[in-house]
């Protein structure tokens, strides 16, 4: 009997300096489910267009005025990433919320094994 493997992100920082909210065990397949959680449980809007690459998915979504990305990679899996210090409170905001909502077992089929 297999055991599902249930998604769950955590807090880093990028690159960029700022927090990116990662789900690493999320597949491709999850994004537009995120960007759907994102719009529903806080009122995220997509901004412009999606952009994919052979190993990326990058967009961009608005929360009250403040740009965020949203994409996946084969290194961070799905992520919502802060682009500046507004940004950054809205990943700690949104962040124990998320993991309450993507752990639940209808998301299981995106965890990548």
């Amino acid at each position: 009997m297999s055991k599902k493997k249930h998604l769950k992100g955590n807090i880093v920082t990028a690159r960029n300096g700022h927090l990116s909210y990662e789900i690493n065990s999320a597949s491709s397949s999850f994004l537009p489910v995120l960007s759907q959680i994102l719009q529903k449980e806080f009122g995220c809007m997509p901004v412009g267009e999606t952009t994919t690459f052979v190993s990326e998915i990058v967009s961009d979504i608005e929360l009250n005025g403040i740009k965020l990305g949203l994409g996946w990679d084969n290194w961070s899996g799905a992520y919502v990433l802060a682009l500046c210090g507004e940004g950054d409170q809205h990943i700690s905001d949104m962040a124990n919320n998320l993991n309450k909502e993507i752990g639940k077992v209808e998301y299981c089929k995106y965890a990548s094994m």
